[in-house]
């Protein structure tokens, strides 16, 4: 299956293009993703993941530094992916992987970023309790924002990938017909990444 490749094939919002910008270059030239080959779950992907919980952390009137937490999240949560399934566990090590990044170039380490990308391939039910232990309601709300953002992303796994009844947010929840036309606008540009992923998985 073809590897999707950048650029990015659709317009970013100009109420998120500087931040957007400075996040994608940074996840493009200095993020190293483990899983060299994959067909869903490339910087292509994560750069959307960015867009998509900026638009809804714009859209709830967040603070920049809410919006680099996501940033961090959305660049480093699928970089220590061992395979394409569930590989629960790869988020705890993107987190540490995260960590050591920003200790060893002297950079912001966003500690709830960190918690978001551990607990993103675990349930709700216990992401929700460890985060709002350590960071309250509003760690909470920038948990859900990502998982949202990385949910609204599963049009590329083809029909049956995603399903928007499990969506958290008002805002992620408006923003299904934005998130179909962006995957629209990958596959015009890439038609053959219009596969039926799980199918394919599943040897259907």
């Amino acid at each position: 299956m073809t590897e999707e490749k950048l650029p990015v094939p659709f317009p970013i919002p100009k109420e998120i293009r500087p931040e957007y910008t400075e996040w994608y270059h940074f996840m493009m030239d200095k993020v190293e993703f483990a899983l060299k080959i994959s067909p869903i779950h490339t910087k292509a992907h994560a750069s959307r993941v960015l867009l998509f919980a900026l638009l809804i952390a714009q859209k709830q009137g967040l603070s920049l530094s809410d919006w680099n937490i996501l940033g961090a999240a959305a660049s480093f949560h699928d970089t220590r992916r061992h395979d394409d399934y569930l590989d629960v566990g790869h988020g705890a090590r993107g987190a540490a992987y995260y960590h050591a990044y920003c200790k060893g170039n002297g950079l912001p380490f966003y500690r709830l970023a960190a918690r978001i990308m551990q607990y993103h391939d675990h349930p709700d039910s216990l992401g929700n309790k460890i985060i709002g232990d350590g960071f309250g309601p509003h760690g909470v709300l920038l948990y859900h924002i990502f998982k949202d953002a990385d949910a609204l992303d599963r049009f590329r796994l083809g029909p049956g990938g995603f399903d928007p009844r499990y969506l958290r947010t008002p805002e992620g929840k408006a923003m299904y017909d934005y998130a179909k036309n962006i995957w629209a606008r990958v596959i015009k540009e890439n038609p053959s990444l219009d596969k039926h992923w799980l199918e394919e998985k599943n040897g259907v």
